[in-house]
């Protein structure tokens, strides 16, 4: 990048934004339209438009943070086929496949014996995939070779 160009964009003011106000009333609003404004208190056909129903708004959007999960990003590779009847079987059952995949294990982990040959399918899997990968990376050698 030109040296001055980068100076110039070092140097770039950025647009400044006023800091907002936590009311709940908010000030009178000016209309240009010449239509009167009616104030909350003053809406027609409510009879309670006034009336605090008694909800703290911060209460309401706020959550103990204990009761959150703590959430990690993962990249998960799947075989075409069992990666497209997954995706199938979640959105019959309205879930997404991290949450099945969560679901699938906390399952397992209660029944031990429906873990341990899960984890040897599992281990039988991966020599598969490693096979093929091995497999992969000779073609891409020869070819390199050849030409």
């Amino acid at each position: 990048m030109n040296e001055d160009a980068l100076k110039r964009l070092m140097q770039r003011q950025r647009p400044s934004v006023p800091p907002r106000t936590d009311e709940l009333e908010p000030n009178p609003v000016v209309v240009k339209s010449g239509q009167p404004v009616v104030s909350s208190h003053e809406t027609p056909g409510y009879t309670d438009a006034g009336v605090s129903t008694g909800v703290d708004v911060n209460m309401s959007t706020q959550h103990d943070e204990t009761d959150l999960p703590q959430l990690v990003r993962t990249t998960t590779r799947l075989e075409e086929h069992i990666d497209k009847s997954l995706r199938h079987l979640c959105m019959d059952e309205k879930v997404t496949k991290e949450v099945w995949f969560e679901a699938a294990y906390l399952y397992l982990v209660e029944h031990p014996k429906a873990m341990k040959a899960v984890n040897g399918l599992a281990k039988q899997r991966y020599q598969r995939r490693k096979r093929a990968a091995d497999l992969r990376k000779l073609e891409t050698m020869q070819k390199r070779l050849k030409g």
